[in-house]
C-alpha cells in the first residue's frame, strides 16, 4: 500500500484495503459516467446511437464531414475506453 493511503485510512479510522477498494470503485464509476455523458452528447448532436450510424451519415453526406470525422474517431476511442473501464471494474470485483 501507499504510505499516504495508509495515513488517510488511519486518520479516517478505516481499513486501508477498504479505502483502496472504495477509491477504485469511485474512480471507475466517475470515468464511466463522464464517458457516457460524452457519448450521449455525440448521440444527441448527430441523432444516432452508434459510431457506425454516424459513419454512415457522414459517408452518405447527410452531415458535414468536419468536425464529424474527428468526433467519430473520438467516439470510437471513448467506446474502447468505456469497455476497458468495465473490464477493469469486473476484474476488480472478481478479485475482491
Amino acid at each position: 500500500m501507499f504510505p499516504v493511503l495508509e495515513d488517510v485510512a488511519q486518520e479516517l479510522n478505516v481499513d486501508p484495503h477498504f479505502l483502496w477498494q472504495e477509491s477504485f470503485g469511485a474512480y471507475t464509476a466517475r470515468e464511466l459516467r463522464l464517458t457516457d455523458m460524452d457519448i450521449a452528447d455525440f448521440q444527441d448532436r448527430y441523432e444516432v446511437n452508434t459510431p457506425k450510424e454516424l459513419k454512415a451519415k457522414i459517408e452518405r453526406g447527410d452531415i458535414y464531414s468536419h468536425p464529424a470525422w474527428e468526433e467519430l474517431i473520438e467516439w470510437e476511442h471513448l467506446a474502447v475506453y468505456r469497455a476497458r473501464m468495465l473490464q477493469l471494474q469486473a476484474s476488480f470485483t472478481r478479485h475482491v
